[in-house]
């Protein structure tokens, strides 16, 4: 099989990670163990009802949400990279030194959500973006943040959404699930 690495999701036609554990599809996500492919967490998950207001949401906006929802997701695969980038060290700044806009300005705005979250609570980094698997469950997925908050362990999955969403809790505890699979340690707490 070919390797082909698109970062963007709108580009993403196959991505396999450098460790070919995780394997991206433009519709799926599937994880390799021992030889067996899981499917992701999030990929199960969004066969679970939406709910009311989600279906209220689709007959408003008509065909736009698919184009809604793909932009949804580019700007969260970048808020997503951005975090990433200032959990390893490097200064992201808003303004080019030309002073251009580097960002869209909502994007912009998510990311100092979480420095704020970063900055209020002073967590201690344990992992960020840690494979996760559970062969009881089938399933697997990429955790975005594992740290320590005042002695107690947290699991943290970062969404750029405006609603949390039923299935976000499911996604964390099921995360959780996978993390006492593989490290034998209890989380705590859930942040989304």
């Amino acid at each position: 099989m070919t390797k082909r690495n698109i970062k963007h999701s709108y580009n993403r036609i196959l991505e396999i990670s450098e460790d070919h554990k995780q394997i991206t599809l433009p519709d799926s996500r599937y994880y390799r163990r021992n030889g067996q492919y899981y499917p992701s967490v999030t990929y199960v998950l969004q066969y679970y009802p939406k709910g009311k207001f989600f279906e209220d949401w689709l007959k408003k906006v008509g065909y736009s949400a698919e184009y809604i929802v793909k932009k949804a997701g580019e700007e969260g695969t970048q808020v997503h990279e951005m975090i990433e980038e200032y959990l390893e060290g490097k200064e992201l700044n808003f303004l080019s030194p030309i002073g251009n806009p580097q960002y869209n300005p909502d994007v912009w705005q998510m990311f100092l959500r979480f420095v704020d979250f970063w900055e209020t609570y002073n967590p201690k980094l344990i992992e960020a973006e840690v494979h996760l698997f559970s062969d009881e469950l089938k399933v697997a997925g990429t955790c975005d943040m594992i740290c320590e908050i005042e002695g107690k362990l947290w699991l943290i999955d970062f969404k750029t959404s405006n609603h949390v969403q039923s299935t976000y809790e499911l996604q964390t505890a099921v995360y959780g699930h996978c993390y006492y699979e593989c490290y034998g340690k209890e989380v705590d707490n859930y942040g989304i």
